[in-house]
C-alpha cells in the first residue's frame, strides 16, 4: 500500500500543473487553490449497492482542490483527498468458513487509511455568501483487517467512491465552512468472490482556506 499511496500522492500533486497547461480557463484573479480539513460520521448504512448493515463509520481528513474551470459564478475543481482516519465500528458477527467452522467476532472498531487522488467539486452561485456544491471522489482504503465483513477471501484493501454535496458559507474573504453529505461506498470491486460492500451515509463539516 505504501507504493500505491506514493503514486497517488505524486499524481495528485502533478495534476494541477497538467490541468493548468492545457485545460483550465484563463486566470481572472479568483482564488484557484483550496485546502480543506473535515470530519464526518455515518450513523447508519444504506443498502443501495452494498449489503452490509448495522455499522457506523467515522472519517477525518484533508483535501486539496485546484479550481480549474471558472465561468461567472460556477466552477469545477480537481480534488485530491487524504483520509488518515477512517474508523469502522463493527457489530458482533458470526464468521463462517474459517476454523472452527463458525466463530463469533465481538463488536470492535477497525482502523483504515484512505487516499483518493481523483475527485471533482462543482460550485454554484459562488458570488453569494451561502452557495451549494456537489462533489465526487474515487480512491483506495487499506484497513487493519478485512472490511466490511469477516469471511473467506475478505480483504483489507478496498476501493471507495462517493457522491455528495451540501452548502458552503463564506465566513471570511477566503475562508468557507462546508456542511455536507456523502454517499460513500466501500467494496473490493469483485476482486475476490466475497464482496458484500458497504454504503455509508456520511454527514460532515469542513473548513476551507483559499489562495
Amino acid at each position: 500500500m505504501r507504493g500505491a499511496a506514493k503514486i497517488a500522492l505524486v499524481a495528485a500533486l502533478a495534476m494541477p500543473v497538467v490541468l493548468r497547461a492545457g485545460f483550465c480557463s484563463a486566470d481572472d484573479g479568483d482564488p484557484r487553490q483550496d485546502i480543506q480539513v473535515f470530519a464526518g460520521f455515518s450513523p447508519t448504512p444504506a443498502t443501495l449497492i452494498g449489503t452490509a448493515t448495522n455499522r457506523q463509520l467515522a472519517v477525518a481528513g484533508m483535501a486539496y482542490g485546484y479550481r480549474c474551470w471558472i465561468h461567472r459564478h460556477v466552477s469545477i475543481s480537481y480534488t485530491a483527498t487524504l483520509l488518515p482516519a477512517m474508523v469502522l465500528f463493527q457489530p458482533a458477527q458470526f464468521v463462517y468458513g474459517l476454523r472452527p467452522a463458525a466463530t463469533v467476532s465481538p463488536a470492535h472498531a477497525v482502523y483504515g487509511f484512505g487516499v483518493a487522488p481523483l475527485g471533482f467539486t462543482f460550485e454554484f452561485a459562488r458570488g453569494r455568501r451561502v452557495y451549494p456544491f456537489a462533489e465526487t471522489i474515487e480512491g483506495l482504503i487499506a484497513s487493519t483487517e478485512p472490511i466490511p465483513e469477516l469471511g473467506p477471501n475478505a480483504t483489507g484493501l478496498n476501493f471507495l467512491f462517493d457522491l455528495g454535496g451540501g452548502i458552503r458559507i463564506r465566513v471570511r474573504e477566503r475562508q468557507t465552512l462546508s456542511l455536507g453529505y456523502r454517499f460513500l461506498h466501500v467494496s473490493n470491486a469483485d476482486t475476490t468472490n466475497f464482496n458484500p460492500g458497504l454504503d455509508n451515509n456520511v454527514f460532515y463539516v469542513g473548513y476551507s482556506f483559499s489562495r
